[in-house]
């Protein structure tokens, strides 16, 4: 399977949020800078003249217009920082989106182990350590259940070719010892059924019952003892 790239969407969302965060600081530092030194700048005696024109005004002016540069430095500085923050923070989920895609390539058998600090990406990872392990015990088990029936199929068809093999190559066969080996060609043929049979109960089995049904052991334990006794 192709996996498309995948651009960087939560980066740029969590880059854009620690932005404005930094530019909301920056703006409420110089507010709470500026607005009281323009409150002085702007206050006039009430009993005596006005003030002399100075340079409190220029520099006050100044202040105010630095405030407005420094906020419009401030943008690409939170901007750029807040890139750098979300990658830092972004940098080991992508090393367990790339590990993940290993392992699901075909090799079940590694695992992310994160370590140290214990947070939620380690909680995530550790998540997926267990979901790989289970995949791995299922494919384990297929691999196992796929081997068994070829071993426990082959037998009797082997039995059913050799049966088959023998009555052809006998030229004084008569119709007697060709009806026993027909009724032996069924019996085997009755066991492969039921292998079969057996087989794809097990294999239905693992994805767990479908329906449940009372058993009655002590009938069942009955009819063994009758059948050996027999």
């Amino acid at each position: 399977m192709t996996l498309r790239p995948v651009g960087r969407p939560l980066q740029k969302r969590l880059a854009l949020a620690y932005a404005a965060g930094i530019y909301g600081a920056g703006v409420l530092v110089l507010v709470l800078v500026d607005v009281p030194l323009a409150d002085v700048g702007s206050t006039r005696h009430v009993d005596g003249p006005p003030p002399a024109a100075n340079g409190a005004g220029v520099g006050l002016h100044r202040l105010l217009a630095g405030s407005a540069v420094a906020l419009a430095v401030l943008v690409p500085v939170a901007l750029a920082l807040g890139w750098f923050v979300a990658g830092r923070f972004l940098h080991p989920l992508r090393a367990m989106t790339a590990t993940a895609r290993e392992i699901s390539a075909g090799d079940l058998h590694r695992r992310l182990d994160l370590g140290e600090p214990a947070d939620e990406l380690t909680e995530l990872g550790r998540t997926l350590d267990d979901l790989f392990a289970r995949l791995q015990a299922s494919f384990d088990a297929q691999r196992h259940f796929v081997a068994n029936a070829s071993h426990e199929l082959r037998t009797p068809l082997a039995g059913l070719r050799t049966l088959l093999e023998v009555a052809l190559a006998d030229p004084g066969a008569d119709a007697d010892s060709l009806r026993a080996t027909c009724e032996e060609a069924l019996a085997l043929g009755a066991h492969q059924e039921r292998l079969v049979t057996a087989l794809l109960a097990l294999a239905t089995s693992e994805r767990g019952p479908s329906h449940r049904e009372l058993l009655d052991l002590a009938g069942v334990a009955g009819g063994v003892l009758a059948a050996r006794r027999a």
